[in-house]
C-alpha cells in the first residue's frame, strides 16, 4: 500500500516574495529613468528579498549593473547564471547612471515616499504562525512592563516572530497585523522569539496565519505603514529580517 500523501506544513516564519511584482516595478522605474543607464541596488541582500533570486528575475530586463554589498553577493549572482555585472561601487562608465533602490520592492525612499502612487506594489508578504492562544479579561497587562493593557475581555494570540527575527520591540506603539480578514494591534512589547496579537472576538487556533505586512489591496498593512508605526523606513524593516524567516518565491 502506498503511503498517504500529505502536504508539508508551511514554515512558521515566512517572507513570500513575488518576483513578477519585482519585474513589474522594475519596468515602471526603468521607463521613468529612460534613456539613462540603469543600476539596480541589491545591497543588504536586496533589502532582505534575496539578491541572487531578484537578480535572476531581472536577467532579461534592460539593467546595466547590480550594486551589491560584498563579493559573496556578486558570486551568488554570477552562480545563478545572470550575465549582468554585479559591482560594489560605481564604475566610470556608470557614473551618470540612474540608481533604482528599494522602490523596486514597493518600499518608500526619499525620492519615492509613496510607492503605490506610482503603481509600485510591495513584493514581500511577511507572515508567521500562531503558537498558542489565551483568553484574558479587561485591563490585563500584556508582555514586558505591561505597557499594553486590554480594553475589554479578549483573545491573545502568541505569534512566532520576535526581535531576534528583526521585528522592532516597540511595534506595540501602533503597529497592527492582519488576521482572519482584519487588522489587530500588537499587544505589548515584542519578545525575543514571539509577539502577542490582540485578536478580539475572532476565533483563533495554533497554526493560524498572521500577516505583518504585504499588499494593502489584500487588506494587509503595507510595509510602508508597518515601518512608519515603528519610526523606520520600510527598507530598514525588510533589510533587518533574520535568517530564521524562510524566503519563498513566486
Amino acid at each position: 500500500m502506498l503511503p498517504a500523501l500529505t502536504t508539508p506544513p508551511s514554515p512558521p516564519r515566512r517572507a513570500m516574495i513575488d518576483l513578477e511584482i519585482v519585474r513589474s516595478n522594475a519596468r515602471i522605474l526603468i521607463a521613468d529613468a529612460s534613456p539613462n543607464r540603469i543600476v539596480v541596488d541589491l545591497r543588504g541582500d536586496a533589502y532582505g528579498h534575496g539578491a541572487a533570486a531578484v537578480a535572476a528575475s531581472l536577467g532579461a530586463e534592460p539593467v546595466d549593473a547590480f550594486l551589491v554589498s560584498h563579493d559573496e553577493a556578486a558570486h551568488a549572482i554570477r552562480a545563478s547564471g545572470v550575465s549582468i555585472p554585479a559591482i560594489q561601487s560605481f564604475q566610470a562608465d556608470l557614473a551618470d547612471a540612474s540608481l533604482i533602490g528599494p522602490e523596486i520592492f514597493g518600499l518608500d525612499t526619499a525620492s519615492v515616499p509613496d510607492p503605490r502612487g506610482l503603481g509600485l506594489l510591495p513584493a514581500m508578504t511577511l507572515s508567521a504562525r500562531v503558537l498558542s492562544t489565551k483568553k484574558v479579561g479587561a485591563d490585563e497587562g500584556v508582555s514586558y512592563g505591561y505597557v499594553y493593557r486590554t480594553q475589554t475581555a479578549t483573545r491573545l494570540a502568541m505569534v512566532c516572530l520576535g526581535y531576534s527575527d528583526g521585528i522592532d520591540r516597540h511595534a506595540c506603539n501602533g503597529a497592527r497585523a492582519w488576521f482572519a480578514g482584519s487588522t489587530h494591534p500588537v499587544a505589548g512589547r515584542v519578545a525575543m522569539d514571539v509577539f502577542m496579537l490582540d485578536v478580539g472576538d475572532d476565533p483563533v487556533s495554533p497554526g493560524d496565519e498572521v500577516v505583518l505586512f504585504g499588499d494593502e489591496a489584500k487588506g494587509y498593512p503595507s510595509p510602508v505603514a508597518w515601518a512608519a508605526s515603528v519610526g523606520k523606513s520600510a527598507a530598514e524593516v525588510t533589510a533587518s529580517l533574520g535568517d530564521r524567516i524562510v524566503r519563498s518565491y513566486v
